[in-house]
């Protein structure tokens, strides 16, 4: 079986939830199948390029607009790409008008990670153009249960989703450096909250900041993006102390991670479905205070069993539930392992990977039989 993952970016170069879902969902899925992606190039050039040993064609783009890129080409790519299974990543405007143009041979899936939530004017607009694509689905793959009882999208469509979550590979997480803890550890002066991923605007990283001068321990706020340069500065308005050391290649991230004392979580909008930091702060035995979205962000981090999940939104709760697992070891250690066990137990990338690959195959034969 020939299958085509879609998205608009792939990991590497592009580090994010989305993106390393679909990577390691290759990886994976390579044991089993021939696989290819199908991404944009962030360039006009069209070019293909292995990308974490995956065959991945990069069609030329002119620029993005609400962060689709704007690829003429892309349809015909598409349609190009022949293939027994189309999996399509959504959202993702640019291939889901791209299908219903090209029409591409394959049976189509859909892995829905989020609604369209930022652009919400355009989305009235847009609405039926997705209904329609959603529509010709043989399967839609939502990541909890959650987000399809809350999606005004999904509620529609209950009936075609089955839901599969998303995954890590937690030996990655397991082999800290423990000298480079110790001076993580004394560099922040001892307890620290740490968040690290991308800085985007459903991220909530303004309320963190908000919340550092009440949390009884620093403040750690690594990664980048577009809402970084905001978070400093309310940071130096406020006149309180937040680190930001940036990007974490791997191996300091795991470090950071099992350095830390509690991991936040503070996300603010739908566009947060699910959560893969929590997934990976949890392998590290490290318990959660994460945010009430109705989302899959409550069922990756289970209130009072692998962490604590307060309003969203709320410096005083947020700051408030982390002082509560600082001043209780006993809590944090009990919370983290059960997180842990969790993580092997039931979010491994391959299991989802392959639970992915066995209803891309069942849903194929039926559309075969249809035929």
């Amino acid at each position: 079986m020939k299958i085509l993952h879609v998205y608009k970016d792939f990991d590497p170069p592009v580090r994010g939830g989305m993106e390393r879902h679909i990577a390691v969902s290759c990886r994976y899925q390579r044991q089993w199948a021939d696989v290819e992606a199908l991404t944009c190039s962030r360039t006009l050039r069209t070019r293909s390029s292995e990308r974490d040993g995956t065959r991945v064609l990069e069609v030329g783009e002119w620029g993005r607009f609400q962060s689709a890129p704007i690829s003429p080409l892309f349809p015909w790519y598409l349609r190009k790409c022949r293939a027994d299974v189309v999996v399509v990543h959504v959202p993702n405007p640019t291939a889901e008008l791209g299908y219903l143009m090209a029409r591409p041979r394959g049976t189509l899936i859909v892995r829905y990670h989020s609604d369209v939530v930022r652009q919400a004017s355009a989305m009235r607009l847009y609405r039926p153009f997705q209904m329609h694509f959603l529509r010709k689905a043989a399967t839609i793959m939502p990541t909890s249960e959650n987000y399809v009882a809350s999606s005004p999208m999904l509620n529609e469509l209950a009936d075609r989703c089955t839901v599969v979550p998303l995954g890590i590979v937690p030996e990655e997480f397991e082999s800290p450096d423990p000298a480079n803890v110790r001076q993580l550890r004394e560099a922040y002066g001892g307890e620290f909250v740490l968040f690290a991923g991308r800085h985007r605007y459903y991220k909530g990283l303004e309320y963190l900041v908000r919340a550092a001068p009440r949390i009884r321990g620093a403040v750690v706020i690594a990664g980048d993006g577009p809402e970084r340069d905001h978070c400093t500065a309310l940071a130096a308005k406020l006149g309180v102390e937040v680190h930001f050391p940036g990007e974490l290649p791997q191996q300091d991230l795991v470090d950071h991670l099992h350095a830390c004392s509690v991991f936040a979580f503070p996300s603010v909008a739908r566009s947060e479905a699910f959560g893969i930091a929590i997934l990976e702060a949890h392998a590290c035995g490290k318990p959660v205070v994460a945010t009430r979205l109705g989302t899959g962000v409550e069922f990756a981090n289970l209130d009072g069993q692998t962490g604590l999940n307060v309003a969203p939104g709320d410096p005083e709760a947020l700051a408030e539930a982390v002082n509560r697992l600082l001043a209780h070891p006993d809590e944090r250690r009990r919370l983290g392992e059960f997180a842990r066990n969790r993580v092997f137990t039931e979010f491994r990338s391959e299991m989802v990977a392959r639970r992915e690959f066995e209803l891309y195959g069942a849903a194929h034969e039926q559309s075969m039989r249809s035929d």
